[in-house]
């Protein structure tokens, strides 16, 4: 009975150390769009808006949306905190995993690059002289990244626990500013400002019901090829953009280098991070290109760009053989659900949802033989070989920091070109 109302108690109400994303709606041209609040962290420190209403078309960038919730306390708690700059201990505060009650302060620290959400002292509103931008700063020292939490209903009260699914309103403690949805600048854009927006915390994990060693959404990882030493990649740099829009198995160094790192992106947001089950649905990212594994309109393997990633042509499926499968879908559940898949232990059949297609190698032709080439291009194929099982092995936390970093940066240099690139267009004379 305990174990049951421990459960309930996961899914309804929000959890310090549970992993969530800020949501809110925006009417644009007269439709509604669901965003959620993002921030890169590396070479970006603001924070700005990652659509999800079209998610079934464009996947979004939920790596850099999620929060987890660090700490909660009291106003008068904080103010003993900051007023003593003593650092508050587990034991101090009552323990980890404490539910959220509204009228508290929160700490939230954006995954990805391990900061904390902050209102900062700058300014880029050209309408709003009273607005202040919102972004990430390293420490949790000070109050500027400290928030509180307030019911946007009237059906709740301050003191009362945060359910999920509450429209919430968010405070910075240091300004007395709310989380705010901004147009003013003509984009849409986030900043602490005396005007209201309703925020939807969703969770996408629970910190307190995390099993060790089990696969779930969300993680960067390398797919081995059964036991053996080579994994899914895609060829180097130098071997040119037109190659790099194929996968293949490799062994060797690669299996220590960024482009054998893959996301494994469920296709729902809301619990996002929970354990993964067999025949549930994913996309397949990779971390350096931000490309996915992908059916092309020719119906051929390819690592394609977001935008052409729909849910038909990129959705892939574990499953624990290629006999008697189960078709049915498998419907989402609420909270963490059962482990199923271990790293390093279980075998998957990688099976392309929407075709039946089984992810298998085209056989090695005479010559590539000869020539000593250990490649082997990744395809679909109805049968596919014996031997198709891969195994999933959890990449090291800095190792996928530093893949998404070398992403970053490649999508800075880009714009830094482009934007070269459209200055020298000016500058020629038209006749020249």
């Amino acid at each position: 009975m305990a174990e049951g109302g421990e459960g309930e108690e996961e899914i309804q109400f929000l959890r310090t150390d549970d992993q969530v994303v800020l949501q809110c709606t925006a009417s644009v041209l007269k439709e509604q769009i669901k965003l959620c609040l993002s921030c890169e962290g590396f070479g970006n420190r603001l924070c700005f808006l990652e659509t999800t209403s079209n998610a079934q078309n464009v996947p979004p960038d939920l790596a850099i949306c999620s929060f987890i919730l660090e700490q909660s306390l009291s106003v008068r708690a904080l103010v003993e905190m900051l007023a003593n700059t003593v650092e508050m201990t587990e034991s101090s505060q009552g323990g980890g995993h404490r539910t959220l009650l509204y009228g508290h302060a929160i700490l939230l620290r954006h995954h990805h690059s391990g900061m904390y959400l902050s209102c900062l002292t700058t300014s880029r509103s050209l309408t709003d002289k009273l607005a202040f931008d919102v972004g990430l700063q390293e420490d949790s020292t000070g109050e500027a990244c400290w928030w509180t939490i307030h019911p946007a209903s009237k059906q709740r009260s301050e003191g009362e626990k945060v359910r999920v699914g509450d429209d919430l309103i968010l405070v910075s403690v240091s300004s007395e500013r709310y989380l705010h949805l901004s147009y003013a600048s003509g984009d849409l854009m986030v900043d602490a400002s005396f005007m209201q927006t309703l925020w939807n915390m969703n969770p996408i994990s629970s910190g307190c019901e995390l099993a060790e060693g089990y696969l779930t959404g969300g993680h960067v990882l390398r797919l081995f090829h059964g036991h053996m030493d080579e994994c899914l990649a895609i060829p180097t740099p130098e071997e040119g953009e037109e190659k790099r829009r194929t996968a293949h198995y490799e062994g060797g160094a690669v299996c220590s280098q960024a482009r054998s790192l893959w996301r494994l992106e469920p296709l729902r947001i809301s619990w996002s991070g929970s354990h993964m089950k067999w025949g549930q649905s994913f996309r397949i990212r990779h971390i350096t290109t931000g490309r996915y594994l992908c059916l092309d309109d020719d119906k051929v393997l390819m690592v394609v760009d977001p935008e052409k990633a729909n849910t038909k042509l990129s959705a892939f499926c574990f499953r624990i053989s290629k006999e008697k499968v189960d078709v049915a879908q498998k419907r989402d559940v609420e909270g963490m659900g059962i482990p199923e898949i271990k790293y390093g232990e279980s075998m998957c059949f990688v099976q392309h949802v929407s075709t039946g297609l089984w992810l298998t190698y085209a056989a090695l032709d005479a010559k590539a033989a000869r020539l000593g080439m250990m490649k082997r291009r990744v395809i679909l194929h109805q049968e596919g070989h014996m031997d198709d099982a891969l195994t999933v092995s959890r990449s090291q936390s800095e190792e996928s920091q530093a893949a998404r970093m070398i992403y970053s940066t490649t999508g800075l240099f880009r714009q830094f070109i482009k934007g070269l690139d459209s200055l020298s267009g000016k500058n020629k004379s038209p006749g020249s």
